[in-house]
């Protein structure tokens, strides 16, 4: 799918995460990011619909961490990843703290992939990441 027909850029993120549903924590890994939303993969698979409350710090380099951002979101999709399960998220109810806190960050990563690909002498204008199947 081209970024064309994406609300929002998705940028390739890896950190621990905590998926924070009604009934208890499920450790997880983010696989991407946007401005809209996040996959991440953990153990268990989630309904659709399901709102969830995830947990993540953001990293900015291999020193720099930001505090726990805790985000509201509600599941979209999941799919089965061998033992594990995928899951697509959308961002809801975001408080003005935190819509600006998560787009000082996405401003990050789309600077650093203008800089890694002026380096690397190729074109990564928008930053996006469409090599995710499912999404």
């Amino acid at each position: 799918m081209s970024s064309d027909a994406r609300a929002h850029p998705r940028y390739a993120l890896e950190v621990d995460a905590e998926v924070r549903t009604a009934t208890g924590s499920i450790p997880a890994r983010t696989r991407d990011v946007s401005r809209g939303g996040l996959a991440l993969t953990l153990s268990d698979a989630l309904p659709l619909g399901t709102e969830v409350m995830l947990n993540l710090a953001l990293v900015f380099d291999e020193e720099t961490f930001s505090e726990p951002l805790l985000l509201r979101a509600r599941v979209v999709w999941c799919t089965r990843l061998a033992d594990k399960h995928q899951i697509g998220t959308t961002f809801v109810s975001m408080t003005t703290e935190q819509r600006a806190y998560l787009d000082m960050f996405m401003r990050y990563l789309t600077e650093g992939k203008r800089r890694a690909a002026a380096e690397a002498g190729t074109d990564s204008s928008d930053g996006s990441n469409d090599d995710n199947p499912f999404g």
